[in-house]
């Protein structure tokens, strides 16, 4: 399944958001996208607005049976988390989702129907609350992180133990990391630039550039590590994984 999580954590409950339901939700387990666990998320625009219901119900004809002469709604959680755009500051990311959230099952069955089976996918359904994690320890798989950012390569190794977990400067939701040194200063508005100006990553030929400072910050990589196929099983989890100090 489209688990960007290993089991090897570290948190407390107390640390952990129940309000938000992800925007995005994965088709089928084996979908890897925003809607996975593991995936660092923003509060969505207009998504934090506490004076509606907590819970209104809305027509999702792809969730649940539908037939003639019948109002099709469903239960929906009203305040949303979408991917944290690329480059993000620490203070607009809140949180790692801990479980997928999904509409079918891997034989296209719908999980609104099945309980039992969403409960061992370790899934919610679409337009449920997702737990969202704001600190701990945790170990993300090749999925969740990106190459690091410093020096300015997409492909290069995974972030090394020590460095700053920042988000991707490639792709919204995944994580990277750069080292403390390489962090830039403030923006000074009088030289127009952030400074030193080297800790840049290029997105495209010089089309446009991620600049990391302490702002952006979200805790250290402790570890790395590579986990290998036993048997002759292929463990769906196998290749470079890193272990997080989330802190936000």
């Amino acid at each position: 399944m489209a688990n960007r999580l290993l089991p090897f954590r570290q948190y407390d409950e107390n640390d952990v958001i129940n309000l938000f339901a992800n925007d995005a939700s994965d088709a089928k387990p084996t979908t890897n996208s925003n809607g996975s666990a593991g995936v660092f998320v923003s509060v969505k625009t207009g998504g934090g607005n506490f004076s509606k219901d907590p819970v209104t119900y809305v027509d999702r004809t792809e969730l649940s049976a539908s037939y003639g002469h019948t109002k099709n709604q469903y239960p929906e959680v009203q305040l949303k988390v979408v991917a944290a755009p690329v480059g993000s500051k620490a203070g607009e990311v809140i949180g790692v989702t801990l479980k997928q959230t999904l509409e079918k099952d891997e034989n296209e069955e719908k999980l609104l129907y099945n309980p039992v089976k969403k409960d061992e996918l370790q899934a919610v359904l679409s337009g449920q609350a997702v737990p969202i994690a704001t600190r701990g320890i945790f170990t993300l798989t090749s999925d969740a992180v990106e190459g690091s950012t410093y020096p300015s390569d997409a492909s290069s190794a995974f972030p090394t133990p020590g460095q700053a977990c920042v988000m991707s400067p490639a792709n919204a939701g995944k994580v990277s990391g750069i080292a403390f040194d390489s962090l830039v200063g403030d923006y000074t508005v009088a030289g127009g630039s952030f400074a030193p100006t080297g800790s840049t990553y290029d997105v495209g030929g010089g089309a446009a550039l991620v600049y990391y400072s302490w702002a952006n910050v979200m805790g250290t990589w402790i570890g790395t590590g590579t986990r290998d196929s036993a048997g002759p099983i292929t463990d769906v989890h196998q290749g470079n994984y890193a272990v997080l100090k989330l802190n936000l």
